[in-house]
């Protein structure tokens, strides 16, 4: 991270790693060496919410930290349960409401197509994810790795509707099918939860409450317009 501000001139860092926050000690040490090491930059992590606190999110914000990514992924119990997830959506609920009232941007992600799915189990999903009302959002289609346990089981029953790997993009599509539901019917729900999420009600809500972010986006599309039109590229980090 140092190397990385001081050296290459990174404006921002984020940390792609899905539980970066497991190890409570760590963080914490981690956090204070930011600290020692004046690494003025804001920065964002994924994260477990059921590994969070107020004593780590504390420690995290004092660091730096500006934006939260959560995996939630469902928003039935019975499906996360079913995925040997380990995650208590109360727990979820609570971490979510403390890390926004810290002022930290949430973002959640959500999927569809997990082993048990239904029509029914779609609905609180996406029920779930807009009374959480993160700042950001991201729906998808459970897309299975060749090789994973996930995929032979898949496989075994016949529910891979596609071997063409060059389609296994859960953001654009459904490779698989469930008990219940089809392809189309996964697609559909990507389609709905995305149209109810953008709603222009949301929109208004999530610029009014973090106006910072919202003229940001305003400024890198200002940048690259006058990067097209002036054919010079944009230089450092958007």
């Amino acid at each position: 991270m140092e190397y990385l501000v001081k050296e290459m001139g990174f404006k921002s860092v984020y940390f792609d790693d899905d539980t970066f926050n497991i190890g409570k000690e760590r963080i914490l040490k981690m956090c204070s060496e930011i600290d020692r090491r004046r690494l003025k930059v804001p920065w964002a992590i994924m994260a477990r919410a059921d590994t969070m606190d107020r004593e780590l999110l504390t420690a995290l914000k004092r660091a730096g930290l500006r934006g939260l990514k959560y995996g939630v992924e469902s928003g039935s119990q019975e499906i996360l349960d079913r995925c040997r997830k380990a995650l208590d959506l109360e727990k979820v609920k609570q971490v979510v409401r403390l890390t926004k009232e810290m002022n930290i941007w949430v973002h959640l992600t959500f999927m569809f197509g997990l082993p048990g799915e239904t029509r029914e189990t779609m609905e609180k999903t996406i029920e779930l994810a807009l009374a959480l009302d993160p700042d950001s959002l991201q729906f998808s289609i459970a897309t299975p790795w060749p090789g994973t346990a996930f995929y032979n089981d898949l496989e075994a029953k016949g529910f891979l509707v596609s071997r063409d790997f060059s389609q296994y993009d859960g953001a654009k599509m459904a490779v698989i099918r469930t008990e219940a539901l089809s392809a189309d019917d996964l697609e559909k729900a990507l389609k709905n939860a995305r149209e109810r999420y953008v709603s222009l009600g949301n929109r208004i809500k999530r610029h009014i409450a973090h106006p910072r972010f919202f003229l940001r986006k305003v400024h890198r599309r200002i940048r690259r317009w006058q990067d097209a039109h002036s054919g010079a590229p944009t230089m450092g980090p958007a």
